[in-house]
């Protein structure tokens, strides 16, 4: 019975990592048609949002995939050879550090949209939001240009060649997982936490304060999902990311070693598939927007109206639009 359970649970470690890759680009691309809808290309914040989307996705094809192989089929791709290792390291830590950044940004921008005297945001704000996207991109990408350069390399191990993550010029970890941790989590943690606090100390003063109902709901209703965004980025990528910086060693000794490290990341990369359910649990817009794709609903109410009314003769009409059975028009 125990083997029984054992094997169960190897299997689990194992198609988890595969299962939630699969999962996560089909809900994150339904994430990136819905937010290219014309209802919200007006907000910039929903900007952050689209791209978000992108990087979460391509982001489980990285260390996250990687568990599948080394579980299932005993390789990774990024220790396949030294131009893999050096490409998989570089493009994993811009990834995870832009997803992080791109988060703190939307909440920025939250709080200046509602520190706005107009509720309408100017024209401008759009190419900002685009000006700052590339800008974060660039400067993580200058950031982590050493990785490529100066990680990885090839050993001989029992007359095998085998892939190193290190770096033969000088000793590149622990001291990057210290940087990265400070990349990915601390500091975005803390600027998160501070722009959430003061998101909520002005929401509360615009339901205090403001008469117009519709207002308050707008505010609140966009305000929600970068709340709990931000709060289960702090919840579920802090504890991986701590234990991957001071406790690599001990990890890489124990027992279990291969399902524990698995178990670690998937809770971090767990978070970056949560975007769709989240969106859909508070945007009211997103679900109309969901449900009309999934019904097909290509053709305008009004263009249908004028389509019935053009194909049909009046009488006809008159009985439709009166909710009258077919039969009883039948029949007269």
């Amino acid at each position: 019975m125990t083997t029984r359970r054992l094997s169960v649970v190897a299997s689990l470690f194992t198609y988890y990592p595969l299962a939630l890759t699969c999962v996560t680009t089909v809900l994150n691309i339904l994430i990136i048609i819905i937010l290219s809808q014309k209802v919200f290309r007006q907000r910039p914040t929903m900007r952050y949002m689209l791209v978000i989307a992108f990087v979460d996705m391509f982001l489980l094809y990285g260390w996250n995939l990687d568990h599948f192989f080394r579980l299932k089929y005993d390789f990774e791709v990024d220790r396949l050879s030294v131009l893999s290792c050096k490409l998989s390291t570089y493009i994993n830590h811009v990834l995870s550090q832009s997803s992080a950044w791109l988060r703190v940004w939307m909440c920025v921008d939250r709080f200046c949209a509602l520190n706005q005297i107009r509720q309408r945001r100017a024209v401008h704000q759009h190419r900002r939001v685009f000006l700052l996207i590339a800008l974060t991109f660039i400067i993580i990408m200058v950031i982590n240009l050493h990785l490529p350069i100066f990680a990885c390399y090839a050993y001989k191990y029992h007359n095998q060649t085998r892939i190193a993550g290190g770096s033969l010029h000088f000793p590149l970890y622990p001291t990057w997982n210290y940087i990265n941790l400070a990349l990915y989590n601390i500091i975005p943690f803390v600027l998160m936490l501070v722009f959430n606090v003061l998101i909520i100390r002005h929401l509360i003063l615009i339901q205090r304060t403001s008469t117009i109902r519709h207002s308050r709901i707008r505010h609140t209703t966009i305000s929600i999902p970068i709340l709990l965004s931000a709060f289960l980025f702090c919840l579920m990528t802090t504890p991986p990311a701590l234990i991957w910086a001071f406790f690599y060693k001990a990890i890489r000794a124990g027992i279990f070693q291969e399902y524990l490290m698995s178990l670690i990341d998937s809770v971090k990369y767990t978070y970056h598939s949560l975007g769709f359910f989240l969106y859909f649990i508070t945007l009211v817009e997103f679900r109309k927007e969901f449900f009309r794709l999934m019904h097909c609903r290509c053709i305008n109410t009004n263009e249908l109206i004028k389509f019935i009314q053009s194909t049909t003769t009046g009488r006809a009409y008159r009985y439709r639009t009166q909710s009258v059975r077919v039969p009883t028009i039948t029949k007269s």
